[in-house]
């Protein structure tokens, strides 16, 4: 009976002392949910990374332009007469004040000398009878009639001078001979288009933009406006506002936007060259002021409401919590009013863990 006994004890103590060494190889094994925090502690967390600039988030729309002159002018005689001279050639650049064509001065020279001598015989005969009448020989209005025709053969003498200057075209302004549009020698008379003339000092480009989009966008909302010209292949060109027409085209239902840029560094373009016109301008409803479209996955709201970003150093590899005051969500963006820079890093994506001073690996 006494060793009937002995064996269950000896199981008993035998579970006691398996249990116990059991316990104590637990108590010494690491808990795998604190290794794996700790590992991930350890290790740099991946971010996406987003640097701030003042051209993310804005549209874009491009436009087909063509180069214009300032103004163009058709220059002709106010005189008529035959073409003697025509100096310049098409494509010519021609200073205000140069030559453009000559009419035979002939007539006008003939003009000139018998309005001269008409006005000296007129002058000589008012100067006798102002004579006479001094001494009462003659009438005050005899006197009064020979003083008109003085004063009218003056008028024939300037107007005869004025129409010998007339034989001469000259360059109103700088610019650049289009066409010439008779030839030499022809006989031309008043109005008749001679030569017509660019004005280039300045590079005008026409685009025409559509009235749903030309009532939509005002000034104040395009950011730049750019273009681009096969005569210079990638290098790009900003452009300002000019004017535009107030009247829409009756077919394509378009509006006329004139703008322009220096002519330095671009002195091989001439009216009538095709160019690409980029306009980036805000998104609707983007107030002025508001600077920076960041993605709306870099903002976080503390508990208090405040909206924050974490900022990057790209130097330490470390984030710092960043208080922003942001505005309306437009779609993947986010406006920011104050607390960013342009060149700014900060997290995109990954950072819904992320603690003040904390190391991490960037995505991108």
């Amino acid at each position: 009976m006494l060793a009937l006994h002995k064996a269950p004890i000896r199981r008993w103590v035998a579970l006691l002392f398996a249990a116990g060494m059991l316990a104590a190889c637990q108590e010494d094994a690491v808990d795998p949910v604190s290794e794996a925090e700790a590992k991930l502690h350890a290790a740099p967390r991946p971010a996406k990374i987003f640097t701030v600039t003042d051209q993310i988030g804005l549209l874009e729309r491009r436009f087909a332009g063509r180069v214009a002159a300032v103004k163009t002018v058709d220059l002709s005689f106010q005189v008529p007469g035959k073409l003697v001279a025509l100096p310049v050639l098409e494509s010519q650049r021609v200073k205000e004040g140069d030559l453009i064509a000559t009419l035979d001065t002939t007539d006008y020279d003939r003009a000139v000398r018998e309005a001269t001598i008409n006005a000296e015989q007129a002058k000589r005969e008012l100067d006798r009878l102002e004579t006479l009448r001094e001494r009462s020989v003659i009438s005050q209005s005899a006197y009064d009639e020979q003083k008109n025709k003085h004063d009218l053969a003056l008028e024939t003498l300037k107007e005869a001078k004025q129409n010998l200057e007339y034989t001469t075209l000259k360059a109103p302004f700088d610019g650049i001979v289009s066409v010439r549009l008779v030839d030499n020698f022809t006989t031309v008379s008043v109005g008749t288009p001679v030569v017509r003339l660019h004005d280039v000092s300045e590079v005008q480009v026409d685009i025409n933009v559509a009235e749903a989009l030309f009532g939509r966008v005002s000034e104040s909302e395009v950011a730049s406006i750019e273009a681009r010209f096969p005569a210079y292949g990638d290098k790009l060109f900003p452009l300002t506002y000019r004017e535009h027409s107030s009247q829409v085209d009756d077919v394509a239902q378009t509006y006329r936007i004139t703008l322009a840029m220096p002519r330095d560094g671009a002195e091989q373009l001439s009216p009538g060259m095709t160019a690409s016109v980029t306009v980036k301008f805000l998104p609707e409803g983007l107030e002025l002021g508001e600077q920076f479209l960041v993605p709306s996955s870099a903002i976080a709201v503390d508990g208090d409401g405040s909206a924050y970003v974490w900022k990057f150093d790209a130097d330490t590899g470390a984030v710092s919590k960043n208080p922003v005051e942001i505005g309306t969500v437009m779609g993947d963006f986010i406006p920011v009013r104050s607390g960013l820079e342009k060149g700014d890093d900060i997290v995109s994506a990954g950072g819904a863990y992320l603690s003040d001073g904390q190391v991490v690996r960037r995505l991108n």
